[in-house]
């Protein structure tokens, strides 16, 4: 039986190799080599199934009776993901190329293209998704920072998150080099001077700050919107962030190769040589943990936009609430009705003269008003992420 020989598929070596170089190419490494990127991967085609469970509090015990009753005091919930980069590079090598340019070899072309294009890429990619996940939750700051006052902003947020149970020691830290620049010359920062050699070396790096630790990240990777058409790009209207902390459990990153291969000269790619590789991967925020990232932007998010409908209330007074999705943890509804809509900024608090709401709700309101609805996050105080409007209808 004649032989033939098939280009061979070296995507499971090729991703062992990718992910002992990721420490040392990628800002991010952290997040794509947490456990929950190893935990959570696509099970079927591109679905990632994040499962969790919610339980009741325990209850005070009556010791001199049973009365039988007993009931199921948990919940279960599951959260689908799909992946959303899949990516693909190739590109031919000419054997007289090869043969009069030394440097011109499959394992330099591949080198290259991790160096330069796809790791930064899979860098800008995690911030944008971090800072769409920290936006949507309405967990960011724009507060101008300065020398002066960055510690005491830094304080704010590690307490913020340290108050919805992120641990400390599991935060961690990515700023531009700017903003690193303000923690150096922050009073309070100590500096060591080593003279024990006779050379007076001084170090001001600021590698950890109350157990955080610190990754200065260059500006063009800390943007909040890139396009990704072909390589990666930020948009025109990107914003630039500051700082990012994360909980690495809060987030789940997977990255999956599907194809490496190299396929030898042949008449179909007219004696070249061929390197193709496909791979996809993401950056998830989970529901549960959302606390569990925090931005800093140079200038205030704008408002999400938020869609319903109304229906006839029970009567003159009343109107509907419908198409609400279900609000995400830590988040709830808030509705008010005025002659025009009242939308709040963004991180505006809604919480007096608003009144909560749910989807389905009656809501109290008048003929000709406008009914106003924000999506606010409860752990920071009931500040506005999205928002929207509707005519009321009211009933008979």
């Amino acid at each position: 039986m004649a032989f033939t020989q098939n280009s061979l598929n070296y995507a499971v070596d090729y991703s062992k190799a990718m992910a002992n170089a990721y420490p040392f190419l990628s800002y991010f490494s952290d997040l794509y080599g947490s456990p929950n990127s190893a935990t959570y991967k696509p099970v079927s085609g591109k679905s990632v199934a994040v499962q969790s469970m919610t339980v009741s509090g325990a209850r005070a015990v009556n010791r001199d009776s049973i009365d039988g009753n007993f009931s199921r005091n948990f919940n279960t919930d599951e959260q689908v993901l799909t992946m959303r980069q899949d990516r693909e590079w190739d590109t031919l090598a000419d054997p007289m190329d090869i043969k009069e340019d030394p440097i011109v070899t499959i394992a330099n072309l591949t080198k290259t293209f991790n160096e330069f294009q796809k790791v930064p890429e899979m860098d800008a990619y995690a911030a944008y998704r971090l800072a769409e996940a920290a936006t949507k939750f309405g967990g960011t700051d724009s507060t101008s920072l300065t020398k002066d006052n960055i510690l005491d902003q830094w304080d704010s947020y590690i307490a913020y998150m340290v108050d919805q149970r992120i641990p400390r020691d599991r935060i961690r830290a990515k700023m531009t080099p700017d903003t690193y620049k303000l923690l150096k010359q922050a009073a309070g920062i100590t500096r060591f001077v080593e003279a024990d050699t006779g050379i007076r070396n001084i170090d001001r790096n600021v590698g950890k700050l109350d157990g955080v630790v610190i990754t200065e990240v260059p500006k063009d990777l800390m943007m909040s919107e890139y396009d990704f058409t072909a390589g990666w790009a930020a948009t025109a209207g990107a914003k630039q962030l500051d700082m990012i902390l994360f909980d690495p459990l809060a987030i789940a990153a997977p990255v999956v190769y599907d194809t490496s291969m190299m396929s030898a000269p042949t008449a179909q790619s007219k004696g070249k040589w061929l390197y193709y590789e496909r791979y996809y991967y993401d950056v998830f925020a989970l529901n549960q943990r959302l606390p569990g990232i925090f931005v800093h932007f140079a200038t205030a998010p704008t408002l999400g936009t938020l869609t319903f409908t109304t229906s006839k209330g029970a009567d003159s007074t009343h109107t509907v609430i419908n198409d609400l999705p279900a609000a995400p943890y830590g988040m709830t509804y808030m509705a008010k009705s005025a002659s025009g809509a009242q939308l709040p900024t963004f991180g505006q608090e809604c919480k007096s003269g608003w009144t909560e709401v749910k989807n389905g709700d009656s809501f109290t309101t008048a003929s000709g008003q406008t009914i106003t609805v924000a999506l606010v996050n409860v752990t920071k105080g009931y500040k506005a992420t999205q928002g929207g409007s509707a005519l009321a209808v009211v009933g008979a």
